[in-house]
């Protein structure tokens, strides 16, 4: 009699397992969806492409979403939005935890260059260039 409840017990075990791991492979299938649906879905709505990041951990998950200050400013329902688009059209993800938080992106003039930082750039890198072909010639 012992023996069943074993069996009985690691198969249990087992199942609750596998449908845990099927529950989160549900979630992050659907985070990876979402990732590419929901900039597209608020550039439809708001007319910009906004910068998504998106965060999951085992009981929630956190979007956070950027937009230019103007388009935050005129638009105070962005967050209920996104929550809606979520609850409709992901039910995997609308029955955990949900933060969405909005923030303005400060969008930076580029240089003449076209990079905005000048500072990142390496200037020795054409002076290395030409002294590795000097070296390979010898």
């Amino acid at each position: 009699m012992a023996k069943f409840y074993k069996k009985v017990s690691w198969i249990g075990g087992l199942a609750a397992v596998g449908f845990a791991g099927f529950k989160m492979y549900q979630r992050v299938s659907a985070i990876a969806k979402l990732s590419k649906s929901l900039p597209e879905f608020l550039n439809n709505v708001y007319g910009e492409k906004p910068k998504v990041n998106i965060n999951m951990n085992l009981v929630s998950v956190t979007i956070s979403v950027g937009f230019n200050q103007d388009i935050v400013d005129d638009n105070q329902d962005i967050q209920y939005t996104v929550i809606e688009y979520i609850e409709d059209f992901y039910p995997a993800l609308s029955k955990i935890k949900l933060n969405v938080d909005v923030f303005p992106v400060n969008v930076f003039e580029t240089s003449s260059h076209g990079s905005c930082c000048e500072d990142d750039c390496d200037d020795d890198y054409d002076d290395d260039l030409e002294d590795e072909e000097e070296e390979e010639k010898k």
